[in-house]
This record gives structure tokens, sequence and C-alpha cells, in this order.
């Protein structure tokens, strides 16, 4: 684990021993294992109501944690099928020695956000958080005790972590593991407020969201039903903006939202300056993600410095949804409408005018992000099933989005440093860890609770999981290989080979 913040600062009763180490972390790294060892003695008297010493943890561990999920289950925190579980024997199979492995920084992040607490005290101790995630993932095992025992070794170990939402949510009663949604908004107004809607719902557990906005029209964009104009996406976006700062996953942390527009869309422009801090800030996104998804064809216009033709969607409704060359000639067949006068709404500029904006305002605001829409399409992990439209706010996810369907990622991540034996990669741990983490995420999708039903109709469709690595730069370190030689870029390709075909398996 890590903290995205140092924490500099007693908080609550906690002994000033712990904020006195804490401020010695930068000095002497060993610091932040002293500063640990403090902090879980004052959550063990916290959860357990006295001191107790490690060597006494292993008979306590055993003694607590059939409470412990007795206590969440009448609290309405812990789905009660967990008390059906042998309690005994997985309260047995804790190992307290593992406790030790936390720095300060993992463990306070643990006890802010992961453990379970009721009215402010904390239930959950270290090992039994890794275990109700363990037994939450295997609810619907033949052998469930011998299955969560398996996956909660592999957590402790740090081995393998899985995403945050399944950490938050799993052996609780609104299990909703998944780590991204992405969604296509649609052309009307029904379709755009039941897309903030559903950022909501599934903002609210704790998903990620990446928003594809591209099918809404343009400002000045003509309304059949009231005969007006159109504000365009920029509006919408405000709102986008503020339902993820008002629905701020369950409270646990903030909302994360991204959003999505191609280049040719005729409010690019106004979109590329959502993170800016000065002009009109009701026209402003200063907690939203954005993001291009460009077409190879704009890029070559760039590099050929040619003029690009904006489009509202409402006039050119196809070449959302497709890619590659087909998108190419419809494309150019709507410059040449715009040549014979057959459409009104357009603007002309040259490609790498916008081109320059787009790099301006990502050095000056880290926004939008350029991200390519014909690699994403070409290279579909999905079989080419579907479009993909957008990517989600952390952008590793490409996956196929349409009005009936939410895509849904599914994560968790090797620790590749764990891995590592006699100077270089131990295939066999690895094959062990990623049989074990492939389950594990395969079980996500038929335990995840679905706020929205599109969601789930995705996600049991197409069954998508992601196995990332972590600990790539530690591995680099270990072996003591620079970062920007080629000798790095060789193990990068020789441990991704390994972790894609063990996973494949």
């Amino acid at each position: 684990f890590s903290s995205r913040r140092r924490h500099t600062r007693c908080s609550r009763d906690w002994s000033s021993d712990v904020c006195s180490s804490d401020l010695l972390i930068e000095k002497e790294p060993a610091y932040s294992y002293v500063t640990a060892r403090l902090l879980l003695n004052t959550i063990r008297r916290e959860v357990l109501g006295e001191e107790v010493s490690q060597a006494d943890m292993k008979t306590r561990y055993a003694e607590y944690f059939p409470q412990f999920v007795r206590k969440g289950v009448e609290a309405e925190l812990l789905d009660p099928r967990l008390a059906t579980y042998d309690l005994r024997k997985l309260g047995l199979a804790l190992d307290a020695a593992r406790d030790f492995q936390f720095g300060y920084l993992g463990l306070q992040t643990l006890y802010d956000r992961y453990f379970l607490h009721i009215e402010e005290r904390r239930i959950e101790l270290p090992q039994a958080f890794f275990m109700r995630v363990a037994m939450g993932l295997a609810l619907n095992e033949i052998d469930r005790e011998a299955r969560a025992v398996e996956f909660y070794r592999l957590l402790s170990s740090f081995d393998l972590m899985s995403s945050t939402p399944t950490l938050f949510n799993s052996g609780t009663t609104r299990s909703q593991l998944s780590s991204c949604y992405l969604t296509t908004v649609s052309d009307n107004l029904d379709g755009i407020y039941e897309a903030i809607k559903e950022n909501a719902m599934l903002q609210k557990f704790a998903g990620g969201l990446g928003n594809d906005w591209t099918p809404v029209r343009a400002l000045g964009s003509h309304i059949k039903g009231t005969n007006g104009k159109s504000q365009g996406v920029v509006p919408f976006l405000k709102v986008v903006n503020d339902t993820a700062v008002a629905v701020n996953q369950g409270g646990k942390r903030k909302g994360a939202v991204c959003s999505y527009l191609e280049p040719w869309h005729l409010d690019i422009e106004e979109f590329l300056e959502r993170r800016k801090n000065t002009g009109d800030d009701r026209r402003r996104t200063h907690d939203m993600n954005t993001a291009n998804w460009i077409p190879d064809l704009f890029m070559r216009r760039v590099m050929e410095n040619g003029e690009w033709t904006l489009f509202s969607p409402s006039d050119v409704p196809d070449l959302h949804d497709i890619y590659g060359k087909t998108f190419e000639k419809a494309y150019l067949r709507y410059e040449d409408k715009v040549a014979r006068g057959e459409l009104k709404l357009f603007k002309k500029i040259p490609a790498v005018q916008l081109w320059r904006k787009m790099l301006s305002m990502l050095f000056e605001t880290g926004h939008p992000w350029i991200t390519f829409k014909d690699p994403c399409n070409l290279r579909s992990p999905q079989q080419h099933v579907g479009v993909v439209h957008s990517s989600n706010l952390c952008t590793e996810i490409t996956l196929n989005t349409s009005d009936s369907e939410i895509a849904v990622c599914n994560l968790a991540s090797v620790n590749l440093v764990a891995h590592l034996k006699d100077g270089k990669l131990d295939h066999d741990k690895l094959r062990r860890t990623i049989s074990t983490g492939m389950r594990m995420l395969d079980n996500v999708i038929d335990i995840n609770y679905y706020a929205v039903d599109k969601a789930r109709r995705s996600n049991m469709m197409h069954r998508p999981v992601g196995l990332g690595v972590m600990g790539f730069q530690d591995c680099l370190h270990a072996l003591r290989i620079p970062y920007g030689s080629m000798e790095a870029v060789e193990f990068a390709d020789r441990a991704m080979e390994a972790v894609a075909y063990q996973a494949y398996w």
C-alpha cells in the first residue's frame, strides 16, 4: 500500500511517539516500520480493547476472528453468508507475523479508509481485513474455506493486490468490486441525465468512470423538439464535475471521472479549456479529468500541415461509431458536403493550430490527455464485438460501449518485485500467483453488486479482467538496471510476456 500524501500530524488519541517517528521517516526509512509498529499497537488496543503483544496475537487472532464476523453481520456491515463459513478454521489460518510487513503510510491508509468501523471505532485488524476480502471472493466456491485461505495468503503476503473497490467492499452487504466503468452518453436530455445518474450510482460504491461525450450535439445545433439551439457539451460537463464532488465514492475518497471527446467535435476548442484557472468558472471543471480521443486522420493532417474540419455529431452521426479507413472515407465525404454547401454548421481550422492548443493545455493544466481511437479499436481485446469509444480515468482499459452497454473493468495487480529470485523472475511462483489471481478476478464478475443493469449485462457478456503489475521500478532497482536502458526495456518485455502467458493459461 502507499498513500498519496504524507501524514505529519497526530490524529485521534494516538501516541505522540507515532507523530515524532513519522517526522523522521524522510531522514531514515526504517522509521516507517518503527511508526507502523506503534500504530499497529494503537489499532490493536482500539479493536481488542486492551494491549496485546505480538507473541500473543496468533492466539488472539483465532479467538477474535469469529467475533469480528458476527459483530460485522449484526451491524449490517458484512454479508450474512460470511457467518456460514468455518470461522474457527479461518481464524487459525491468520498469520499475525504478516502484520509486521506494513510501513507506516500503508497501515495509516488502511486505518483511515479500508478497515470496517462502527461509529468510527474500528472492528477490523489487518489480517482479518485480508481474510474478509478473501471470503467475499470465495462465496461461490465449492470448497469455500480452502479457497478463502488460498486467496488470503496471496493478498496478505503482498504478492498480489486486488483493486481498491474490491478491498473496500468484498464481503460486505454491497459488494461492488469492479474498478472502472465506461459509458457512452446519448444525444438527448433523457440520455444525458440518465448517464449522470448512472455516474452517481456507480461512483457511490467506489467505481471510477470514463464518459464518452462525442455523440452529444454541439453548441448551435438545431433542437427539433423546441426549434431552438443546443448549448453543446460543456454545460453538462459542469454537472458531471459537481456530481463527482457530491457523490464522493461513499464518503471514502474523492469521486473520479474522465470525459472523452473526439477532435472533430465542434465543441473541442472549448472542451480543451475545461481545467483552466481563468475564464468563466461556470464553464470550468476543476475536479474532473478530460481526454482527447484522436483518430489517425487528424494526426496525418497535422503532419501534412493540412486543414481540419469540425462538425456537430447531429450532422455526422456515423463518425462516432467507425474507425480506421472507414472513418477516413466518411470524414472526407462530409468535407465534400461542406464544400458543396450541404452542411451549414462546421468550422475549418489548421490541424496544427488545434494540435498546438491540445499540447498547450496539456502542459498548462495536465488535461486533456492524448489518447488514440484507431489503435485502441484495431487492437480490440474483445474480438471487435463493438466499438471502443473511450478509456477510463486511468487510461488502461479499452472496452467497447454503447447505449445498452456500460463496460466494466475488474482489476488486480501482481507485485513483480516479490517474484524475483536469484537475480531473475521466479516463473514458478509467478505461475502460482497468477493462477490464483485470475480465479479471484473471474469471481469478481459473478459476485459483484451491480448498481446499474447495463453494467451487469456487459460484464456478464464479455467477462473482462485486467491483471497488471506493480513494483516494476523496484525490480530494476533490485537488479541494478538503469531505468532508461535497453536492458530495462528487455526486462519489461520478458516480464510482461510471462505475466500475459500465465494469465492466458
